[in-house]
């Protein structure tokens, strides 16, 4: 057990910035002296406490009160203040623990209090000598906390005060006592203190007339660290090595308690105080060594520079499109035209209105239309520049997606344009380059020819400005949902290899169909599984399937989606009410809002060429009851019903280009065949364009009204397990028809050019 001190002590209990905050203690001890205080009116007196918790470490958070501030006051330092004659009670706190302490005040009224502390002189430990007794009534340290490391000194600088508040401006002699000497020791009259062992120390400063002040002292064993592990240096030049403690709020550890060394002094010196000094070209190690700790610095001193490389000219002026980069290659040399690496280089821009420099990646970036230079300077040479021209204006090549067919070119009309991307003047003497010439191929002129399905950059440039691009995306002829990859994907067919499936959106765990090109052929809309959640959302992505996005989260089951001609929105059919019905909904998925509330529900949608009105098949009556054709208004409102057959089953209306409707009409019994019929105006009569024998599931249009593709299967027998299917494809004009071989068991649906 600690004996409680019998000398009277001035605690402070305000932490300094280098101090690092205690975490929340537990108080096991609490020492209080002495237990009675008698003053005479207006005199001070500081009590003694000291407090600890469970791991011996001292407590800094004490509190006070008093019961009668008219007898005695006791700031929060612990300093009593006599006011008029009586006895009081004062209480100090320290976690769960008090201890009480009887004051009694005799003698007169009691003394003004003292006038606000104004900037003290400050008195440094080593040099205060004799200021006289009782003058002192208060100290303050400055920090009020150390922390150190084992085995290093610090000290801490007081101030004195006199009763009234004024500093104490003669020496005064202290007193130095370590009141945890396992953990800290200090020299009694220079203050200067040493760590000893890892914990919470205190030290204690006494004044003449007894008036003191305990300062904790924390030692941790905290890593040190240097803020250089690499130095480049040029011969004669110097750095300073500065070591720092981060657990210890970032602190400086003096250079001069480290022991410093070098591993090549032919190369390096290094002062006591960690000053290096390179002496000749080479590489050298620093050692630094101290509180049981060491670390290490790499230093390569370069050969003396003779001259620079540069590219491009500095002779040359130097033109920039606007808001392009350009690279400058600057290369210290030596007398024998050797590369000089780690050289300390200064860049600076003219008019950094004008252009900017990244000296990180060497680039120079044009700002502003105008002239500026751009200069660099080393030691011991001439500041040297170049003439900077930023013309006004990037390249624009006017898009920025492209969809094209195999066989299929395109060209564009290179612009040079303003900050504000207004054309300024024809952009010529580009260099274009394509990212895939299986894909897409580009000529000397930017005339771009479509190869292959799939995906290609087509760049243009000209010297030392941005590069524009334009993404080029070569589309199959048809889209179908197949099953040949185990479950429903998406494959794009040619109709110059009919064979060949050329997978989209297609794997063996989701299920993707209803894929649809968008009206510029550059996206795709299709409805899938792939979230997970056991229902089909619509999604949207590239031609090619790639960057997919999500639209729909709704549980109910989003299928069958259909672009407006302008692209900006999609038709769809979703269950999210109950029963399929259209909704319509921006391309971006927002808006979404129903279209239909026919009883059986509505599906199969499909847009006029004019974006104002939809086909469906509906179901007026009973869901298993034969559904009619019908359009809707884009907007919405009253439903026109094309077709009125109770008895027969009209499904999947396409508009074709000029505005005609055609449709699916069903067999009524296996003596009829399944028909695709083209109607020219509302009420005219119908014509067909195919007849069938097997039953007809799913039909499309190229947007030309040029072709027409369908799917159709024959039934399963005894001696055909499933149902096989057809898919076939015809060229209106001429009438030639192509079948397309599938796989036994593949199913196909949903076809669209």
């Amino acid at each position: 057990m600690r004996q409680p001190l019998q000398q009277a002590i001035l605690v402070t209990v305000l932490l300094g910035a280098g101090t690092p905050a205690l975490a929340a203690q537990t108080v096991t001890e609490l020492y209080v002296s002495p237990d009675t205080v008698r003053l005479e009116a207006g005199k001070r007196q500081g009590l003694g406490v000291q407090a600890f918790d469970d791991a011996g470490n001292a407590v800094l958070a004490i509190n006070y009160r008093t019961a009668d501030s008219l007898v005695a006051r006791i700031a929060s330092n612990g300093t009593i203040t006599a006011g008029r004659a009586g006895r009081t009670q004062l209480m100090v706190e320290a976690g769960r623990k008090s201890h009480s302490v009887l004051v009694i005040v005799t003698g007169g009224a009691a003394a003004p209090a003292p006038a606000a502390i104004a900037a003290p002189v400050t008195a440094a430990s080593p040099s205060l000598m004799s200021a006289p007794i009782n003058e002192v009534s208060l100290l303050v340290a400055e920090p009020a906390g150390l922390a150190l490391l084992p085995t290093e000194r610090g000290r801490v600088n007081l101030r004195a005060f006199k009763v009234d508040g004024t500093p104490v401006t003669g020496p005064v002699r202290l007193v130095w006592k370590s009141l945890r000497p396992d953990v800290v020791t200090v020299n009694d009259s220079t203050g200067v203190v040493t760590a000893l062992a890892t914990g919470t120390g205190v030290v204690q400063a006494i004044a003449p007339g007894g008036t003191s002040l305990t300062i904790p002292v924390t030692v941790s064993l905290a890593e040190w660290t240097l803020d250089e592990t690499n130095l480049v240096l040029s011969p004669q030049d110097a750095d300073t090595l500065r070591a720092t403690v981060a657990t210890q709020g970032g602190r400086r550890v003096r250079g001069g308690d480290l022991q410093w060394s070098v591993s090549d002094p032919s190369v390096l010196a290094v002062s006591p105080e960690g000053i290096v000094q390179a002496l000749a070209p080479g590489r050298a190690e620093v050692v630094a060594q101290g509180f049981l700790q060491q670390r290490y610095v790499s230093v390569v001193v370069h050969q003396r520079v003779a001259r620079f490389l540069t590219a491009p000219r500095l002779t040359e002026p130097v033109r920039m499109p606007l808001r392009s980069s350009r690279e400058f290659t600057l290369i210290p040399q030596t007398v024998d035209s050797l590369p000089v690496e780690g050289v300390d280089l200064r860049w600076s821009v003219g008019d950094t209105a004008i252009a900017s420099f990244d000296v990180a990646s060497s680039q120079l970036t044009a700002l502003k239309p105008g002239m500026t230079t751009l200069s660099f300077t080393a030691r011991g040479f001439l500041p040297k520049a170049w003439t900077i021209e930023v013309l006004p204006g990037a390249i624009s090549l006017g898009r920025s997606r492209v969809a094209l067919r195999p066989g299929d070119t395109t060209s564009f009309s290179p612009q040079l344009v303003d900050d504000q991307g207004r054309p300024v003047a024809p952009a010529t003497g580009l260099a274009w380059v394509t990212s895939n010439a299986g894909v897409a191929r580009v000529t000397a002129d930017g005339t771009v020819h479509a190869m292959a399905p799939g995906r290609a950059t087509i760049t243009a440039q000209a010297p030392g400005g941005v590069p524009a691009e334009v993404t080029i995306l070569v589309t199959g002829d048809l889209l179908v949902a197949s099953t040949r990859g185990g479950r429903f994907g998406v494959y794009a067919l040619l109709m110059t290899a009919p064979g060949t499936f050329i997978p989209i959106l297609a794997d063996s765990v989701t299920n993707t169909l209803d894929a649809v090109y968008s009206p510029d052929r550059a996206r795709l809309a299709f409805a899938s599984d792939r979230a997970g959640a056991g229902n089909y959302d619509i999604y949207v992505a590239d031609a090619d399937g790639r960057n997919v996005v999500r639209l729909t989260t709704d549980p109910g089951l989003d299928l069958q989606p259909a672009w407006t001609p302008d692209g900006t929105h999609l038709v769809f059919v979703s269950s999210r009410t109950g029963v399929r019905q259209l909704h319509i909904m921006a391309a971006d998925g927002s808006e979404a809002r129903a279209l239909t509330t026919l009883p059986g529900g509505a599906e199969k949608p499909s847009l006029s060429p004019d974006g104002q009105r939809v086909a469906f098949a509906g179901y007026p009556g009973k869901r298993d009851e034969p559904s009619d054709i019908y359009t809707v208004a884009i907007t919405g409102g009253p439903l026109n019903p094309v077709t009125r057959t109770p008895d027969r089953r009209e499904m999947r209306p396409v508009f074709l280009p000029g505005g005609e409707l055609s449709w699916v009409l069903l067999r009524r019994d296996r003596k009829d065949p399944d028909l695709i019929l083209r109607q020219a105006s509302p009420g005219a009569p119908t014509a067909p364009l195919v007849s069938s024998e097997l039953a007809l599931h799913d039909v499309a249009f190229a947007p030309d009204g040029s072709r027409l593709a369908w799917v159709a299967s024959r039934p399963a027998e005894h001696n055909r397990p499933v149902s096989e299917f057809t898919l076939q494809w015809r060229l209106l004009s001429s009438g030639a028809e192509t079948s397309v071989r599938l796989l036994p068991g593949e199913r196909i649906t949903s076809p669209a050019f």
